[in-house]
C-alpha cells in the first residue's frame, strides 16, 4: 500500500498579435489617397510534449504515483533453507539479493515500488548486510536474530545513518508468528505498517541502483554484444545450484533450486501463492568472501570493490564488469567495451557467488526439461 498524493501542472502561453491599419486623406481638387499600409505580427504556435513517465528507481518502470513512493525502501532477511520454502512476498520485490552464509544461502529482498505484508520467514542478520544496503538511502531493515557481534554492526550502522533498524526486537509489534510453519522458519512482518509508522521523518525513497533500457517504442531492445542463451546455471560452491531458465512466453528469468527437500521435478521456485519466481533480469556479480569479525564461521561477502560480471536481460547473456569504490554508491555494470549495460525494466535478481565459481550456459535440450516442470 502507498501513500497516495499529488499532481502534475500545466502551463499554457499565449502571444496576441496587433493589427495597425493607417489610412492618410490628403484633400485636394484631384482627391488624392494615400494607399492603405497593413502590418501584422505573426502568432507563434508552440507544441508541448508531454513530460516523459516517471519511473520507479529500483526498477525502471513507469510510475503513475510517484509522491506515493516517496518513503524508504525496505530490505528484509530472509530464510533460503529447504524448510524456508516457499517464501512469502518474494515476486512484490524490486531487487533480491542472494548470498552464502554458513552452509546455504540467504535473501535480502529489497521492497520499494510495492509495499505488501505477510513477508517472510524473516532471519538473522550478518556482517555482510551492512554494505550490501548502504546504497539504499538509509532503508528500513527487516531482521531477527544474530549473535552479539552483528547486532552490534547492526546497531552501529544504525547510529550512522547507514540503515533504519527494524529488528524483531525494535520493532516487535509488526512481526507474527505463522502456525504453519515450524521455528525458526516461522517469523513474517507486516511491512505496510512498519513503513507507515517507522519511516523517518523527511525521509524520501532510494536513488535508482541499475541503468535501464527505456526506449517506449522498442522496450526490449537487444543489446549489439549480447550473446542470447537459454539459461544459466550459478554455483554457489555449497552443493546448491541454482539455474536461471529464459521463459519468453514471461519475458522472465525462470528460477529452480534443487536441496533436500526439492527434487529437480519440484525444483521451480515460487513464492507462498504458487507463482515461479521470473525475474526480467538476473545479475551475477563474482564477489570475494572473507571472514566475518563477529563470527570466524560466517562468510562475509566483499561488495565493495570490483571483479566480473555476467548480466542476464531480455533473453542474452552480457559479460562485463562490476566496480563500487565505496559502500554508499551503487554497484556499476559495464560491458567489454566500457560502457553501462543496460536492464529491462522490472525485477531484478542479484547472485554473489565466490570469485571463481563457475556460471556455465544450459544447453536448450536442459533449458526445455526445466521449462517442462515450471510453474
Amino acid at each position: 500500500m502507498n501513500l497516495r498524493i499529488g499532481a502534475i501542472a500545466a502551463a499554457v502561453l499565449a502571444v496576441i498579435g496587433a493589427v495597425v491599419v493607417f489610412v492618410f486623406v490628403l484633400g485636394s481638387d484631384d482627391e488624392q489617397v494615400a494607399p492603405t499600409t497593413t502590418t501584422t505580427t505573426t502568432i507563434p504556435t508552440t507544441t508541448t510534449e508531454p513530460p516523459p513517465p516517471v519511473r520507479s528507481p529500483l526498477t525502471g518502470l513507469p510510475t503513475d504515483d510517484p509522491v506515493g513512493e516517496l518513503h524508504p525502501a525496505v530490505t528484509v532477511k530472509m530464510d533460503n533453507s529447504p524448510d524456508a520454502r516457499p517464501q512469502s512476498g518474494i515476486n512484490d520485490a524490486d531487487i533480491v539479493y542472494e548470498m552464502k552464509v554458513e552452509g546455504i544461502t540467504r535473501f535480502g529482498v529489497v521492497f520499494h515500488s510495492r509495499i505488501v505484508d505477510g513477508v517472510g520467514p524473516v532471519r538473522s542478520a550478518r556482517s555482510s548486510d551492512i554494505d550490501l544496503v548502504a546504497d539504499l538511502s538509509r532503508p528500513l531493515f527487516v531482521w531477527s536474530g544474530g549473535n552479539a557481534g552483528v547486532t552490534g554492526e547492526v546497531l552501529q550502522a544504525a547510529r550512522e545513518d547507514v540503515l533504519t533498524n527494524a529488528s524483531f526486537d525494535a520493532a516487535e509489534g509488526f512481526y507474527y508468528r505463522s502456525s504453519e510453519r515450524r521455528s525458526p522458519h516461522n517469523l513474517y512482518v507486516n511491512l505496510v505498517p512498519l513503513v507507515a509508522e517507522r519511516s523517518p521523518e523527511g525521509q524520501w525513497g532510494p536513488a535508482p541502483l541499475f541503468e535501464y533500457r527505456v526506449a517506449e517504442t522498442e522496450p526490449h531492445p537487444v543489446p549489439a554484444e549480447a550473446v542470447p542463451v537459454a539459461g544459466v546455471s550459478v554455483d554457489f560452491g555449497l552443493r546448491q545450484v541454482v539455474d536461471y531458465v529464459w521463459d519468453a512466453e514471461r519475458e522472465g528469468w525462470n528460477r529452480y533450486q534443487v536441496d533436500t527437500r526439492h527434487a529437480r521435478e519440484n525444483s521451480a521456485a515460487v513464492d507462498q501463492d504458487g507463482r515461479q519466481v521470473a525475474p526480467a533480469n538476473v545479475v551475477i556479480q563474482w564477489v570475494e568472501y572473507g571472514v566475518s569479525a563477529a563470527d570466524s564461521r560466517s562468510p562475509r561477502a566483499i561488495t565493495v570493490g570490483e571483479g566480473d560480471a555476467l548480466v542476464l536481460t531480455a533473453g542474452q547473456a552480457i559479460p562485463g564488469r562490476w566496480s563500487r569504490p565505496t559502500r554508499d554508491q551503487p554497484a556499476r555494470f559495464t560491458d567489454a567495451a566500457g560502457q553501462p549495460i543496460l536492464l529491462t525494466p522490472g525485477a531484478t535478481w542479484v547472485a554473489l557467488p565466490e570469485a571463481g565459481t563457475p556460471a556455465p550456459y544450459l544447453d536448450q535440450p536442459t533449458a526445455d526439461a526445466l521449462l517442462a516442470v515450471r510453474r
